[in-house]
């Protein structure tokens, strides 16, 4: 029976994961899973020192071992370099702990670490610099001998005149901020498979983001064409912005195998996950705002120094954003940005969960809070008296078309009880609230942004949809399968979804930049609108109608006025395939934003056509004694346009808010002479699940007028809103400012402890005073 009451029939409905079962009985395979005939094994010897000149590597033992097939140095590598100051393999110096010094291929994983181990290095060290402040000082030593400091790069930016509007307004407040390292965790080790026993053809297996990036990064430093190396994605296990582009294994791999003429795997242990993993750097901000005494917001300035690690990849994105996102939440007459990213001998760093995003929402949100107490305005008012929406355009020229934050901010705010909770809880236990604001694709790496899809429409009516996008847990191979099964008008379980394999699916920049639903969703929709436009063809002539007034529904083809003579879309599809002009179905379809690149002068621009937002709430409660903060509840409110599938947005909630709380409460990488003294999931604190709160999830849909029915991102938006909700609680909680994360109980114990010394030295002086 074809229903006429839903407008879709698919979208909006819940769909359990496509490849749920798969998963769920472990025949799913990743890269690790992977053997091929005559595989050996790769094992990298690394630096065991923080800084310091190489003297000389020994590998003659090693290469006297039984099941040793290729050991390589610098002297084999051609100078590959694989960012702009970084050699594959070190040759006279070391810059970091773990840098890549040499590597071996052996018969099994253990003749290659018992060859690894053979291998032996003469160091001469020096004495390392390890904190941003000593990197920047007068006289520092260079670390990278081409430059004339250690700062790897800048950006200043300016949006509106910030003079004019810091002059105008009542009340300035500045404060001070740090965030420290962490570490994405994945649950999936990083892994590389690589065959280059053919001369002119490479091939990978790995866990990765984008394809895209990869392969080409590789075709051009191996000096092959682009179509000769093929990436092999298959499943990943877990990204938070970490897998998007090649690194030295993924090089190592390929030259031990092009070496031997065999297959070599390298995987890494989980100590080695803390050296090879880039994850999120050393912040320190100074956020300045000014605001009039009825809470408008006039401007906000912030000044970073964001610690690179030796070495610099694409950290420079992150200066970007943070630039942007001064300005794109709540409304403002200007903003100003300063930011450096500066090299010291700590390992490498690029991004944790959120690409710096969360860092910044931190600190505004927190210093927001603090605002509304000086102003004795209520933080969630404040919050919706500046709040962006429908329509507005920011001082660089970005164009909501969409926007549901206020609704998010109201619904949130009324779920959680927040007038009757706020100021008037019992001690230590609090109450916060976070918001935030992400782009949903848009044109930055690339002068592009596009996504391709092919459909293919077999005689049983079932479709194979082919597609570059990467699945990495999120489950947007089901949503793609759910918007091709809306569009051709069958279910999701009639889609059969190829990907993974360069060499079988079209073009796709990757899972990047919150970008697959709205993006290759797009791409979708339109190689499937491309395949109906062929059936119709048929379907019309049948039916004597226009091809525009055949409906396709829930398996049926009928024309719009006469439901009862519907067919199969099976039916349709076997006929069009055995008609006259056998014409078998292939839908192809691309997208591309139409928006251009920000002007690389001004930064202005609108680079992306949608933004998604939200709102959470945090409740927690702090033990005096021990400093343990516990998270009671998080009400969450997120507008992603459209909620192609509801199960999945709330998987994607619930799974932001456990990786925001980790970041609020608990992780960092904790340092010492360059080195991370927690290189494991037992030491790197991690919540665990009973840990998890009660979590209420608010979908808000203000359909975007560009989004594939409406849908924009819920992929890192949510995360911005759950660490300064938390952060936000906690002060609630104790009465102090948060001004650095994690927040530890013993950070909270000194903040504790300090409020009490500051309230008896008060005491103190109105007893003198009296």
């Amino acid at each position: 029976m074809v229903r006429k009451t839903d407008k879709h029939s698919v979208v909006g409905k819940r769909q359990p994961r496509l490849d749920g079962p798969l998963k769920a009985s472990g025949r799913s395979q990743f890269s690790d899973d992977i053997r091929l005939p005559g595989m050996l094994h790769g094992k990298i010897v690394r630096s065991s020192i923080t800084r310091g000149k190489i003297l000389n590597v020994d590998t003659s033992l090693a290469e006297k071992l039984p099941g040793v097939k290729a050991v390589i140095t610098y002297k084999d590598t051609d100078d590959l370099m694989i960012g702009p100051d970084q050699f594959l393999l070190c040759e006279d110096n070391v810059k970091s702990f773990g840098d890549e010094i040499a590597a071996v291929a052996a018969v099994d994983e253990d003749t290659a670490a018992e060859a690894a181990e053979l291998i032996k290095i003469d160091y001469e060290p020096i004495s390392p610099i390890l904190s941003i402040e000593d990197a920047i000082a007068e006289g520092a030593p260079i670390i990278h001998d081409h430059l004339d400091d250690n700062i790897a790069t800048d950006h200043n930016v300016c949006f509106g005149d910030a003079d004019k509007a810091f002059a105008e307004a009542e009340y300035i407040r500045s404060d001070e901020y740090v965030i420290n390292p962490t570490h994405s965790c994945f649950s999936e080790q990083h892994v590389v498979l690589a065959d280059f026993s053919l001369p002119d053809k490479l091939t990978i297996w790995t866990p990765i983001q984008s394809a895209t990036f990869i392969q080409m990064n590789m075709s051009f430093k191996f000096g092959l064409p682009l179509s000769n190396v093929r990436l092999m994605n298959l499943n990943t296990g877990g990204a938070f912005c970490g897998r998007g582009s090649d690194i030295a294994h993924h090089y190592i791999a390929a030259i031990l195998s092009r070496k031997t003429g065999k297959p070599v795997k390298i995987r890494c242990t989980a100590d080695e996950e803390f050296i090879v993993f880039r994850g999120g750097g050393r912040y320190q901000f100074k956020i300045k705002t000014g605001v009039m005494k009825d809470g408008t917001l006039k401007a906000v300035e912030a000044d970073l120094l964001l610690d690179s690690g030796a070495y610099m990849g694409s950290q420079f994105i992150v200066l970007w954003f943070i630039g942007f996102t001064l300005q794109m939440l709540y409304k403002v007459d200007a903003s100003r940005f300063s930011g450096k990213i500066v090299y010291t001998n700590n390992p490498s760093y690029m991004f944790h969960h959120g690409t710096g995003m969360v860092a910044t929402r931190f600190v505004m949100g927190s210093q927001l809070d603090l605002i509304a107490q000086d102003l004795k305005i209520d933080p969630v008012e404040l919050r919706l008296m500046n709040a962006v929406d429908k329509n507005y355009t920011t001082p660089s020229k970005i164009h909501y078309a969409s926007c549901g934050l206020k609704e998010c901010i109201q619904k949130a705010a009324k779920k959680s009880g927040w007038k009757k909770k706020y100021g008037k809880l019992k001690p230590y236990h609090g109450i916060g609230i976070g918001c935030g604001v992400i782009r949903a694709g848009g044109k930055g790496m690339l002068d592009h942004d596009t996504s391709a899809a092919v459909v293919n429409i077999e005689e049983d009516g079932t479709a194979s949809l082919f597609t570059g996008l990467p699945d990495m847990g999120q489950g947007s191979h089901t949503a793609m399968a759910m918007i091709a099964a809306e569009t051709l008008g069958i279910f999701p379980e009639d889609i059969r979804v190829i990907a993974g394999d360069t060499d079988l699916t079209p073009f796709d920049a990757g899972a990047i930049s919150q970008r697959g639903t709205f993006t290759t969703g797009n791409a979708v929709k339109n190689a499937c609108q491309d395949a109906l436009k062929q059936i119709a063809k048929v379907a019309a002539q049948k039916f004597g109608v226009k091809p525009s007034t055949v409906v396709f529904r829930e398996r049926k083809v009928y024309p719009k006025d006469a439901p009862e003579k519907a067919e199969s879309f099976e039916e349709m599809a076997y006929s069009t395939l055995h008609s006259q002009e056998g014409r078998y179905i292939m839908g192809n379809g691309f997208y591309n934003p139409p928006t251009d690149r920000v002007d690389s002068t001004t930064f202005e621009g609108n680079a992306a056509l949608a933004y998604s937002f939200g709102a959470q709430i945090a409740e927690v409660e702090v033990d005096p004694e021990t400093g343990f903060v516990k998270l009671l509840k998080m009400t969450v409110a997120h507008d992603v346009g459209c909620a192609i599938n509801p199960m999945a947005v709330e998987g994607q909630l619930d799974g932001q808010v456990f990786s925001g709380m980790g970041q609020a409460l608990f992780e960092e990488c904790v340092m010492d002479n360059g080195q991370v003294l927690n290189p494991s999931f037992l030491d790197y604190k991690l919540p665990r699940p009973f840990e998890m709160p009660a979590t209420e999830n608010i979908i808000v849909e203000d359909r975007d007028p560009y989004g594939p029915f409406g849908a924009k991102e819920v992929g890192q938006g949510p995360i911005q809103c759950t660490t300064q909700a938390i952060a936000n609680a906690v002060s609630n909680a104790i009465g102090c400012p948060i001004n650095e994360l994690p927040i530890t109980p013993e950070r909270v114990l000194q903040l504790i402890r300090k409020k009490k010394i500051q309230e008896q030295d008060c005491y103190k002086i109105k007893n003198k005073e009296r």
